[in-house]
């Protein structure tokens, strides 16, 4: 989705628990699944919170979160990966992609018995709008046996996703409040090189996935100068504004320059949405599908990673038992970036970690291989960029031994042939 190594949080806005009994719709046992990044309905998570442990044992379904208050006692914890808040809680992960998801919950093999969200207020006819965070939150309201909305205006209508009538929520509550600010890092100097390096692979007339996090909001910033970009990522950040105010956005009437799952950004970025026709927030079917997005020319694919070794295989999950990060949507597009006519797939990271005393390019992943090293065509670091395809493994890993910090070449050794 974004980079596994962000860590910092966000505050969030402070809300006060909605004054609802969640006993009158929750069944001990159940799962309550809620809308992730800025599209969580805080107040009604806040209520979870607090009435978890009269609930009678429930499991909550987090995503991308930066809720520091829903590691509490009495609810369960389930996610696809441990992101934001949720990388430091006690959390049961289920290992799929970002594609998986939908299929699973409509299977029940996922269960979303209580869905919580967070809506547009109702238009005229009266229906409401997800805003900012469809992705498989639009799977899960489809097999929810009880459905719970906060209505908040700071929530941009947006286009792309079927609208929620009212009809469907058991009961809404009314909030006022900002939407989670996330500010896109600011470069340094190592995230420059690295999003100049990934610049020069996509020209103009591309479609860009990027995600979010340090080297995302690089490499965006090193495309302002590119002409009629589109992007089709399952994340995005205030660049997409960005972008648009460079010129850089193909402007199409009918057309939507930007696709997305999930924005997760500032004011500046939710406004930008708000009744926006060149932007469209679309379930997970329609943005990471391999069939999908593979179907687009020149789509560049750019996801980031903990560790990458010297055969290709990327580990963005976790650094020995310390879980940082997701399986994702990576996959899902950089597979699709190899259906592409002119497709580039793109795993771009920083050589090193902890202020230069770890490499990230490794003899051997210290966590699970995330992407294995067949579905890895370029890596791109500070040092270069290499692109592994057609490599055997010796000249694999000579390739990414030149993409390592110079100060700990000496700890990677090239693998030996097997014959026979």
């Amino acid at each position: 989705m974004g980079d596994p190594g962000q860590r910092a949080e966000p505050p969030i806005p402070a809300v006060v628990a909605a004054d609802i009994d969640l006993s009158r719709f929750v069944r001990p046992g159940d799962t309550v699944l809620w809308g992730q990044g800025a599209g969580e309905p805080l107040a009604l998570t806040a209520a979870l919170a607090e009435q978890a442990g009269r609930l009678g044992g429930v499991t909550g379904f987090v995503g991308l979160t930066y809720n520091p208050l829903l590691a509490v006692q009495g609810l369960r914890l389930r996610s696809y990966g441990a992101l934001g808040a949720a990388a430091d809680w006690p959390l049961d992960v289920v290992s799929c992609h970002m594609s998986a998801l939908p299929n699973l919950l409509r299977s029940g093999r996922l269960r979303a018995d209580i869905v919580l969200c967070q809506l547009s207020p109702a238009d005229a006819d009266g229906n409401h709008s997800l805003g900012v965070t469809v992705d498989y939150l639009a799977a899960a309201l489809d097999v929810a046996r009880v459905v719970l909305a906060e209505i908040n205006p700071a929530v941009p209508r947006t286009h792309g996703a079927p609208a929620i009538p009212h009809s469907r929520l058991a009961a809404a509550v009314p909030t006022d409040h900002r939407l989670i600010q996330v500010p896109d890092p600011d470069p340094d100097p190592v995230t420059t090189r690295i999003g100049a390096r990934v610049a020069a692979l996509v020209p103009d007339g591309a479609t860009v996935q990027l995600g979010i996090g340090a080297v995302a909001s690089a490499v965006a910033a090193a495309l302002r100068g590119r002409r009629n970009l589109r992007v089709h990522s399952g994340l995005v950040g205030d660049w997409v504004v960005d972008l648009a105010e460079a010129g850089a956005l193909a402007r199409q009437p009918g057309k939507p320059a930007v696709v997305t799952g999930t924005a997760v950004g500032t004011d500046r970025l939710y406004s930008f949405l708000r009744d926006n026709p060149a932007v469209e927030v679309r379930p997970v079917e329609r943005v990471h599908a391999p069939a999908v997005a593979g179907r687009i020319a020149r789509f560049v694919a750019v996801n980031s990673a903990l560790q990458v070794d010297l055969s290709g295989q990327v580990n963005a999950e976790a650094i020995g038992r310390r879980r940082r990060g997701a399986i994702g949507g990576q996959i899902d597009f950089l597979r699709a970036a190899a259906m592409s006519p002119g497709g580039v797939g793109v795993v771009a990271l920083p050589s090193t970690a902890n202020h230069g005393s770890v490499s990230r390019i490794v003899e051997r992943l210290d966590g699970p291989v995330t992407t294995g090293r067949a579905d890895v065509h370029w890596v791109v670091t500070e040092h270069g960029a290499a692109d592994l395809r057609g490599l055997d493994t010796v000249a694999r890993a000579a390739a990414m031994r030149e993409l390592a910090d110079p100060d700990h070449l000496h700890r990677l050794r090239t693998p030996v042939t097997c014959v026979g």
